[in-house]
């Protein structure tokens, strides 16, 4: 067992010395050393900039949630739910252990309320009330969770409860997660809850519960957005950390962390890692090379262009002003030509390395000149009809 311990850490370390952008002047390094599973990505665009274990199946405690909250955020989306709605405790929910806020079987709340639980203090009963509210039971609710999971291309994550609770059927990975992390950070409907330290629900009653958020960044760190801590036995100290800097958002995992301080050191130190060497880039080619393609039986001679699906990359910082553009277009194309019709491409590099592919389409269509079209043109020029 030690030997095995010391070879995970000797494998962390030597993670820690070369995650960081190698052609930066001054490069900023991740020390992950105390985390089972670790993942750093750009959220828009879904690039990983580094990552250790990132598709290992680790239990992952309450940060389980975040399918929750992208359901409920869905749902609200979709005018299916309303923090408005009443929702009414069962007795499943009530028998929740571990975080919650003491809700009694038949008690009544709002699902504003539930969720506010859920985001700030990780509140077990309230989660799963929320998902009876939403599909009627919490089985429902996992297989909605599960179904989801696959949508997004989670292939190794399996729900078992919408909480987080430990069970060996019951797991994801830290890149799985960055994915439902950056699907959720598309809704901004919990946003104040995600950056509120305390507040409280039965507000003014005998009954008031107070909710304090465990996410210790968000009174710390520049640009934190959110998202989620979880903690079990067999999950250990684990955090989804998402952050935004100017056009740039992050969201950094950590699984299997042995301490509390270990998540937020770990995970700043990624953060640190994705800002102190990334940039955020639009791609800008020549639009003089916009030239017209030929066009053989047309009613017109030649087809104008435009560039398409142009995307922007995440590079390390200073390599936007490296980058080199490549062109290659068809010589001539017959008639018909559908607008939209990809007639070429450019391809972007930096230090000879390709970074990315756009496309050269058609900015119009050009149909194809016929006996029908041919007499028409000829009655238009000699009788103007």
């Amino acid at each position: 067992m030690k030997i095995r311990h010391l070879i995970s850490g000797m494998l962390a370390a030597a993670f820690m010395l070369t995650c960081g952008a190698s052609g930066a002047e001054k490069t900023v390094t991740a020390d992950i050393s105390t985390a089972k599973a670790a993942v750093l990505v750009e959220s828009s665009t879904g690039k990983a900039l580094c990552g250790y274990n990132e598709n290992l199946r680790l239990p992952i405690a309450s940060v389980t949630k975040i399918m929750t909250l992208l359901i409920a955020a869905e749902q609200i989306d979709d005018g299916k739910l309303s923090f408005d709605d009443i929702a009414v405790c069962s007795a499943h929910a009530n028998s929740m252990d571990g975080s919650v806020i003491w809700l009694e079987t038949g008690e009544e709340m709002s699902v504003g309320d539930l969720i506010k639980s859920v985001v700030i203090a990780s509140a077990n009963d309230s989660c799963v009330m929320l998902a009876e509210h939403i599909a009627g039971s919490e089985e429902k609710f996992v297989a909605q969770m599960n179904a989801h999971a696959e949508k997004l291309g989670m292939a190794d994550t399996h729900f078992v409860n919408c909480v987080g609770y430990d069970d060996k059927e019951h797991y994801s990975s830290a890149r799985d997660i960055a994915v439902m992390a950056a699907e959720l950070r598309k809704y901004n409907y919990f946003d104040n809850f995600l950056m509120t330290r305390l507040d409280s629900v039965r507000t003014g009653t005998k009954r008031e519960t107070q909710l304090l958020n465990t996410n210790k960044l968000i009174t710390s760190y520049n640009g934190i957005t959110g998202l989620k801590t979880g903690t079990t036995d067999a999950a250990g100290c684990c955090f989804a950390a998402t952050a935004k800097r100017g056009n740039m958002e992050l969201t950094a995992v950590v699984l299997g962390c042995e301490t509390d301080e270990d998540r937020f050191t770990a995970a700043k130190s990624l953060l640190d890692l994705g800002f102190g060497n990334y940039e955020r880039v639009t791609p800008r080619p020549d639009v003089s090379e916009l030239t017209e393609i030929p066009v053989e039986g047309g009613v017109k001679s030649g087809a104008d262009t435009r560039f398409s699906e142009i995307p922007e990359m995440i590079l390390e910082k200073g390599s936007g002003s490296r980058i080199k553009y490549h062109y290659s277009r068809t010589a001539s194309i017959a008639a018909p030509v559908k607008k939209g019709q990809v007639l070429g491409y450019v391809t972007m590099t930096v230090d000879d390395e390709v970074i990315g592919t756009g496309k050269i389409v058609a900015a119009e269509a050009v149909d194809r000149l016929d006996f029908g079209k041919c007499l028409g043109y000829i009655l238009e020029a000699f009788f103007g009809l």
